[in-house]
């Protein structure tokens, strides 16, 4: 797969998921709080977009990002966990 139909990719899936987010507590913020059933699900598939976002990510961008994220976590914070 080309590197740029990769990233496409992924950033197709993150815009997805900032979309589910942003009508999920737009939606709120316009409408005030829904019922528990329709709070529920509009919150589970958020969170299911960000999931799916990070297995996007992974099989795009390559696991071994994933497999070294504490590398790269000392890179950027400069700190061991």
């Amino acid at each position: 797969m080309n590197g740029k139909v990769r990233l496409a990719l992924f950033g197709m899936a993150v815009l997805v998921c900032l979309g589910c987010w942003v009508f999920t507590f737009g939606s709120l913020w316009l409408f005030g709080h829904p019922g528990a059933a329709r709070w529920t699900a509009m919150v589970t598939v958020s969170a299911v977009a960000t999931e799916a976002v990070v297995w996007v990510g992974a099989f795009t961008l390559g696991w071994s990002m994933f497999a070294s994220r504490r590398r790269l976590w000392v890179r950027v914070k400069g700190a061991v966990l």
